[in-house]
């Protein structure tokens, strides 16, 4: 519901999928007030990581990655609400056919070079949203592959000594975040929470965002 969403900050719906022959793991995650779908690998090592940054509100996961110890530990240790699905609805190739039907039939290779895993976790969330917004369905934009590369690595509990978006207490008031937000609008916030929270590496990106 429009009306419970916090309008200054992203509402971000993420879906964690894995290849289990290859190990190969891969995030995608929209906020469907926006529009916005975006999809990146990721490995155990760093989803953690991964999903402090995004600050999402809800994890969706095939139910085989439950049994995997590993993944099971992370995903209670983020705090964030975990929404199993049967596994075959993050099948890769069912995944595929999901995708070109939502996009009225464009051919997944027009968006990008997407690796198995994130089609299979593309293809689950749009599953998803399908089944809890029905008569609803947002318009989704086509997927944009994030580079994680192209963003700083920071471990959640690094993120949360820094208090930048929120204090150690769970609060707004009193992080960097408040200190510094003087948008005017909500887009503006969601933009400024998000290039805050996953901050680039990129020299030349750095410099035209402080040339803005």
């Amino acid at each position: 519901e429009d009306s419970l969403l916090e309008s200054r900050a992203h509402n971000y719906l993420c879906a964690l999928a894995r290849i289990k022959n290859s190990g190969e793991s891969a995030l995608a995650w929209t906020d469907i007030s926006s529009g916005g779908l975006f999809v990146m690998t990721t490995t155990p090592e760093r989803v953690s990581a991964d999903l402090a940054g995004l600050d999402c509100r809800e994890i969706i996961v095939p139910e085989g990655l439950l049994a995997d110890e590993t993944y099971d530990q992370i995903l209670k240790s983020t705090g964030i609400p975990v929404t199993p699905l049967p596994s075959q609805r993050f099948d890769s190739m069912s995944a595929e056919r999901r995708l070109k039907e939502h996009f009225d039939g464009a051919a997944v290779e027009a968006f990008g070079a997407f690796s198995r895993a994130e089609i299979s976790a593309l293809g689950g969330l749009i599953e998803y949203v399908i089944l809890t917004q029905v008569g609803r369905l947002p318009h989704l934009r086509p997927p944009h592959r994030h580079e994680p590369s192209g963003t700083l690595h920071i471990d959640p509990a690094t993120r949360a000594n820094l208090e930048l978006t929120r204090t150690l207490s769970g609060e707004r008031q009193g992080s960097l975040l408040s200190v510094i937000d003087l948008t005017v609008t909500a887009g503006g916030a969601r933009c400024l929470t998000e290039r805050l929270s996953m901050p680039v590496t990129d020299a030349a990106a750095i410099n035209a965002r402080l040339d803005e």
